[in-house]
């Protein structure tokens, strides 16, 4: 039985995906307004408000970005993430003064293909304006991994933020860096809860 256990615990402790999803609160029954980019679409949690909140055993929640299911094997714990934690960090910058079509034109060429500028913009004032100002950000987690599921392989960082803003006193929100062939970190997908 003790083998067991200390299994259980190693998988849980040991995997990425256990170990992030684990950063996500779990305990609230209602999704909150959510906002989620990547290659795959857009999805607006908007309707989807009073919805309960379905568990899934070996997937990620149902509104993540598609880097929440990278793999441990992927990461490379030497690689040095500033670089991608400024980019993000500007592009948030942009986002959190209400600047759509700068942070659009800034962004991945996956994300422009997974929005239209104006929906990006549409969504992107349903989303936050309710949230009001953001009065902190706090970096909780960056990560780089070759490998996000329904991507090609690449360079990625995935950064976990905890947020406050005005209205909302604990929120989180998820930025998917990707390397460029242009030499640059770029913005492929973000998610707030």
């Amino acid at each position: 039985m003790p083998l067991f256990r200390f299994s259980r615990h190693a998988r849980l402790s040991g995997d990425f995906r256990s170990s992030l999803a684990s950063r996500w609160p779990r305990s609230r029954s209602f999704y909150p307004r959510t906002l989620a980019f990547g290659a795959a679409a857009l999805v607006m949690a908007l309707a989807h408000a009073q919805e309960p909140m379905q568990r899934r055993s070996a997937q990620p929640p149902l509104f993540a970005a598609p880097a929440s299911n990278a793999t441990a094997p992927a990461t490379d714990i030497n690689r040095d993430v500033r670089p991608a934690l400024e980019a993000a960090n500007l592009w948030l910058g942009l986002v959190d003064v209400n600047r759509a079509a700068q942070s659009w034109q800034q962004a991945a060429p996956v994300f422009q293909r997974a929005i239209s500028a104006q929906a990006w913009a549409d969504n992107l004032q349903v989303a936050r304006t309710p949230l009001g100002k953001v009065k902190s950000r706090k970096t909780n987690d960056a990560v780089f991994t070759r490998t996000i599921p329904g991507q090609p392989d690449g360079e990625y960082v995935v950064i976990q933020y905890d947020t406050v803003f005005e209205h909302k006193a604990e929120a989180h929100e998820m930025v998917t860096m990707v390397f460029g062939v242009d030499g640059r970190w770029r913005v492929a997908g973000y998610l707030v809860r």
